[in-house]
């Protein structure tokens, strides 16, 4: 697959002309607090509304590829990053068995001038909701929708209170109300199967990311730090099925048993009041986010499976992107239009290539696992290195610094 190559950003710190720009980001996560950060450093004046009384996502871990670092680090959020999360790890895929089925080092990884951080994602929220002016930052503010008139856009929130401003962002999800106002409220698109995960505090031997494949099921184990992982497990299910709590964590070590070390052992660590369990969805692609002076954001725009670890990487992209645009047009509507003509090419593609490698993962017949297996270990490691640069090597901030 060939995604688009870096675009020309010029995203710089301004005085904007006139009275500020004024902007209305709803939804607190990763994409809404990054857009926040680089819509101040452009000169406009961002306002963060998220639904939450309070910040924080528990019992997961996150990847950051070096797309997202790169925007982060232009952002000044280096020292934060290193702080919080490690690099320079190994990756592999694995049979059931431990065979080996694919793998990269770290080694190979910075050869090719790419890197992926981990940290849990309380600590990324954290450290984006600290770059934020607190004062723009307002939490339990639910927000019941929007009109875009006269050259402003109001949005209205639950407790009755309305903010007009000169363009409203919805990064509010994979179920965006932003999103529903524009474009219609369709149900997100199952993709068959479901999701545990966790983190716990977890002695690793080496600190190596690993995948393990198995039929219609996966297991994934990566390190935060030395002494906490990140786990997640999957398996294919009816959409909407429910854990019975009484035998979640024997459930989850019947689906692995046999299984290579450590994943018994991980499960075994793990309390079950610590298990998260979620159905994965995504969307197909939209033809254009924006109407008007409102547009989408990250899960929002483009919701995506994790198979490509890029959700947040995306959104993070976005946000840069989103602030030059919007720095750098006449008005907001033509900011908006140059905004997704840039964003939609390559996050379609993102999307896409995810949910295929989802489907390719998740295989259960016996005989198409076994070929899928096969193709994985003849696989030749550079081949396999240009799809991962093919993503991750792109440099949304490159002519910014």
């Amino acid at each position: 697959m060939r995604f688009p190559e870096a675009i020309s950003l010029r995203l710089r710190t301004r005085d904007p002309p006139g009275p500020s720009v004024k902007a209305i980001i709803i939804g607190a996560g990763i994409g809404g607090l990054t857009a926040a950060i680089a819509l101040q450093k452009v000169g406009i004046d961002a306002h963060v509304f998220e639904r939450a009384s309070e910040l924080g996502e528990v019992g997961a871990g996150i990847s950051l590829w070096s797309n997202a670092t790169r925007v982060l680090e232009y952002l000044g959020l280096a020292d934060a990053l290193r702080q919080h999360s490690i690099t320079g790890i190994p990756s592999q895929v694995r049979a059931s068995s431990g065979r080996v089925l694919s793998s990269i080092s770290a080694a190979e990884m910075r050869e090719q001038g790419i890197a992926v951080g981990v940290l849990h994602r309380e600590d990324l929220l954290s450290m984006l909701a600290a770059a934020v002016d607190s004062s723009r930052l307002h939490l339990n503010r639910p927000c019941a929708g929007f009109t875009d008139a006269a050259g402003q856009v109001t949005a209205r929130f639950a407790s009755g209170e309305s903010l007009s401003a000169d363009v409203l962002i919805g990064a509010d999800g994979l179920n965006s109300q932003v999103r529903a106002q524009l474009f219609g409220s369709a149900p997100p698109r199952y993709s068959s199967y479901t999701a545990w995960r966790a983190v716990v505090d977890f002695a690793l031997p080496e600190l190596k990311a690993c995948e393990t494949w198995g039929r219609g099921r996966r297991f994934g184990i990566v390190p935060i730090n030395q002494r906490r992982v990140y786990w997640y497990a999957t398996q294919n299910a009816p959409e909407g099925q429910k854990d019975s709590p009484a035998a979640l964590k024997q459930d989850l070590l019947r689906l692995f048993r046999g299984w290579h070390a450590p994943i018994e052992a991980l499960l075994d660590a793990t309390p079950e009041s610590a298990i998260l369990r979620n159905d994965i969805y995504d969307r197909d692609p939209l033809s254009r986010w924006s109407e008007g002076r409102v547009t989408l954001l990250g899960d929002a725009a483009h919701p995506m499976t994790p198979n490509l670890g890029q959700g947040a990487c995306q959104a993070i992209e976005d946000a840069v992107v989103l602030a030059s645009c919007l720095a750098n047009s006449p008005d907001i509507p033509t900011g908006l239009r140059d905004y997704e003509t840039q964003r939609i090419p390559r996050t379609s593609q993102v999307v896409l290539a995810s949910r295929r490698i989802g489907d390719f993962a998740q295989w259960e017949n016996p005989l198409a696992c076994g070929l899928r297996d096969l193709a994985l270990r003849l696989t030749p490691r550079q081949v396999a290195l240009r799809q991962m640069t093919a993503v991750v090597r792109y440099d949304a901030a490159a002519a910014s610094r």
